[in-house]
């Protein structure tokens, strides 16, 4: 069984020796080795490890939403919009910079001393309130809607796919196994624990503890977002992956098991170019 590398506390991504053992899950799938191994593979490409998201607490979040209102507050504005001391702020504030919410611009008026104001990063402006949850959500009614079942598929593919690369340029040119083992690490990042089981193969079985968009499951027999999933994994991986338990089945979780592709070494790294596409059933 595979953690996440940094552990992912959040996300409830955490597996001692012990909930191995009651799992029946042989102890050479050592999850601090596998943990390890990860952080090394990731360090090879250049990325930073998977860090522990930093937990926004409320207070917070009330520096976020008032940097999303108003850019550039300074740990005075800040002081009185909140009316804390400059202590409590500047904790906040450090917190958040060292998390990469926030930053710290140096700004010179005259000969005086400069002063320091901050504005949100990228990833504090996701955190502020910046949400596409309802766009998705009638994006994909929208695609639901469409009358004939091919036209459907191939936008259900057309998605399904777009969301695989955006995850294949975060993987390195690994192993599969390898691979799997960081998409799950990224997973997890995002919200969705995830991890490595072994797997009827060689290879592991990739667990999803979480449906990534509960929204799009309208129906339990409504299998689209579960389709969608399989295409989006099996472009990340570059190899097909089967949905071997299902959630909605009544599973515990979600599995994805690597498809045995004649002619291939799944042992091998696999390049974009050489790599198995996926192709799902219609409708």
């Amino acid at each position: 069984m595979v953690v996440s590398p940094g552990g992912n506390r959040r996300s409830g991504n955490y597996f001692s020796h012990r909930s191995l053992s009651k799992k029946g899950i042989p102890l050479h799938f050592n999850a601090e080795a596998q943990n390890n191994a990860s952080k090394k593979i990731v360090a090879a490409m250049d990325l930073p490890a998977s860090q522990e998201d930093y937990p926004i607490r409320p207070v917070d979040q009330l520096v976020l939403d008032l940097l999303r209102r108003e850019e550039g507050l300074s740990i005075q504005n800040l002081m009185d919009r909140l009316e804390v001391t400059a202590t409590a702020i500047r904790q906040r504030v450090d917190r958040l910079e060292e998390a990469g919410y926030i930053e710290r611009r140096k700004l010179v008026f005259g000969r005086g001393r400069p002063s320091f104001c901050y504005y949100l990063t990228d990833k504090g402006w996701r955190q502020a309130g910046v949400s596409y949850r309802d766009l998705a959500i009638a994006l994909w009614g929208m695609i639901q809607g469409v009358d004939s079942p091919d036209t459907k598929s191939q936008m259900v593919n057309g998605v399904a796919e777009r969301l695989g690369e955006m995850y294949r340029t975060m993987l390195p040119n690994a192993s599969l196994e390898d691979r799997m083992r960081i998409l799950a690490s990224l997973l997890s990042d995002r919200k969705v624990p995830s991890c490595l089981t072994p797997g009827p193969t060689d290879l592991p079985v990739l667990e999803v503890h979480a449906c990534p968009y509960p929204d799009l499951v309208s129906e339990p027999h409504d299998r689209s977002a579960c389709h969608l999933e399989q295409i989006a994994l099996s472009t990340a991986l570059g190899h097909p992956v089967e949905l071997s338990k299902c959630r909605l089945d009544g599973h515990g979780c979600c599995q994805f098991t690597p498809r045995a592709v004649p002619g291939t070494d799944s042992s091998a790294a696999e390049s974009p170019a050489t790599s198995v596409p996926y192709t799902s059933a219609s409708g």
